[in-house]
């Protein structure tokens, strides 16, 4: 079935590994300033004292949720691992079966001619 993204409710966590090398703290991303990708050195403002401090993502983690309105009228809230996205042969139009002539297989390359 299919279904289309209505309302995105966006929330990524970091992990992070702090600059003393020692403790590992996990921080919405609003909260980082730099660039929110593995392997970065950013800023954060530490969990107890709230000074800023250096550390680095080791790991981003997609706590978002979707709604999405299914062809048939249904809408649900899901996770981003419950959704698959279409490939790009989905998108071809002239290949799906309603436009295939289904009474005449062996003339499926020649277009239908209505009499």
């Amino acid at each position: 079935c299919e279904a289309k993204v209505k309302t995105v409710v966006r929330l990524v966590k970091c992990k992070m590994l702090m600059k003393d090398g020692q403790s590992n703290v996990f921080v919405p991303d609003e909260e980082v300033k730099g660039t929110v990708k593995v392997g970065s050195l950013v800023e954060i403002k530490h969990p107890t004292t709230s000074q800023p401090v250096e550390a680095t993502i080791t790991k981003l983690i997609d706590h978002s949720t979707y709604t999405v309105v299914f062809d048939d009228g249904d809408e649900r809230t899901l996770r981003r691992t419950q959704l698959c996205l279409k490939g790009d042969k989905h998108f071809i139009e002239s290949e799906t079966l309603d436009n295939l002539p289904l009474s005449h297989p062996e003339h499926f390359g020649t277009p239908v001619l209505q009499y």
